[in-house]
């Protein structure tokens, strides 16, 4: 069991050399001769270093560190409000995710709910280019769509409502802007990774 050495402990160990002459022959180092005084006080200073370094080996684990909390915070990258994981030992314990199912976990700790639909373009498939198909600043890669469910995602404070579209609005429909997924949108884009391009769809249950 790991135990940081007193200043007693350190005594023993540096107050030599032992024998007659420097009364110390019975019973180990007295501390009351001279000799011994200037140890003890040496071994006050010993047991301070000894001390501080054993409270800098606490320092390399998120869970028992205390005074290197900035340097933590500022190598995890966090306070964010974008981000996953604001809890700094979540953060340093998380170990990541490609599928739909870490995505939508995610989403629902941050308090709204989601599924998510893969569409795979062709990219770099052997067989899938076809001549003249290609275009200029095309995306390639995977496209995920992410549909939203506005009304059990706790997390959304804005209107309800659809905004009306061309041939289904209707009498008495309320005219409303596109709701506002800005804080999933910065959520997600933190653990999807950049390749894929990300189309959200958004209904009310």
């Amino acid at each position: 069991m790991f135990r940081c050495p007193t200043k007693d402990d350190l005594f023993d160990r540096v107050a030599l050399p032992r024998g007659r002459a420097w009364q110390t022959h019975e019973g180990g180092p007295s501390p009351a001769t001279p000799f011994g005084q200037f140890w003890l006080a040496a071994a006050e200073v010993f047991a301070f270093v000894a001390k501080r370094a054993c409270d800098l080996r606490s320092e390399f684990w998120c869970a028992t560190h205390s005074e290197t909390h900035d340097q933590w915070m500022t190598e995890y990258g966090l306070p964010d409000a974008c981000d996953p994981f604001p809890d700094l030992c979540t953060k340093v314990a998380a170990i990541g995710g490609t599928r739909c199912e870490y995505y939508a976990a995610i989403a629902a700790r941050a308090g709204w709910s989601i599924r998510c639909i893969e569409e795979q373009r062709c990219g770099a498939r052997a067989g899938c280019a076809r001549a003249g198909n290609a275009q200029a600043g095309r995306r390639r890669g995977g496209v995920m769509k992410i549909v939203v469910d506005l009304g059990a995602s706790f997390s959304y404070v804005g209107p309800r409502s659809q905004p009306p579209r061309a041939g289904r609005f209707r009498a008495g429909w309320r005219l409303g802007c596109p709701p506002d997924i800005g804080p999933l949108e910065c959520l997600l884009a933190r653990v999807v990774h950049a390749e894929i391009l990300i189309v959200y769809e958004v209904t009310n249950g």
